[in-house]
């Protein structure tokens, strides 16, 4: 039973990216096995209460991976945004608060998935979410790709989805997904890493 804190109105939940970490990490999706598809079907849950029109692609009824998109005016290709809901393990290790409790202590919010990565995946349906609720018309369409499996190979998710539904990711030329886009410091200058071809073992 996964405890999924509902105090904020669920269709304004963007407006509280924090309560939605916390309620994402509650959903112990350690892969293996991944037993993803609470998790998929909470955040399509939220997607489909904001008003977007949702498709869910599975290889394994167990291992969903969901998309969804914000249409944009056509000026532009369509951007991607993924990420995942899968994490590693965190059996045989110390914690100070339980992995899965998500638990806010000294300013941070500790659990399991935290970083990696459902604090960047609480920062992507925030946005999406919020910019049809101010019905922000993009350049170019946003593409939403929550997947599976990440941890493990991608063989039921980006590595499937790929392979199978390839039409899902038409004109899509760049993507924002873990790692990229922040400031790293090095000696006294400043760097925004980019990476290309991240996944490229798929």
């Amino acid at each position: 039973m996964v405890f999924v804190d509902t105090s904020s109105s669920e269709n304004k939940i963007y407006e509280h990216p924090t309560e939605l970490l916390q309620n994402l990490i509650r959903f112990n999706t350690t892969n293996p096995p991944g037993n993803e598809a609470a998790c998929i079907s909470y955040i399509n849950d939220l997607l489909t209460a904001a008003g977007f029109e949702t498709a869910i692609f599975a290889k394994d009824p167990d291992r969903p991976n969901l998309i969804t998109r914000l249409k944009g005016n056509g000026n532009a290709p369509p951007l991607l945004l993924y990420g995942h809901v899968d994490v590693v393990t965190a059996a045989f290790q110390e914690w100070a608060h339980p992995p899965f409790e998500a638990k806010e202590a000294d300013g941070f919010i500790w659990g399991r998935g935290a970083l990696d990565m459902k604090g960047g995946l609480a920062m992507m349906l925030s946005a999406v979410m919020r910019a049809k609720a101010e019905k922000l018309a993009p350049e170019g369409d946003l593409v939403l790709a929550v997947l599976s499996d990440e941890e493990a190979g991608s063989d039921f998710g980006a590595k499937y989805l790929v392979e199978s539904h390839p039409e899902q990711f038409t004109g899509i030329r760049y993507a924002i997904g873990e790692f990229g886009g922040y400031p790293l410091y090095m000696g006294n200058k400043k760097f925004y890493p980019i990476q290309i071809a991240e996944k490229q073992a798929c």
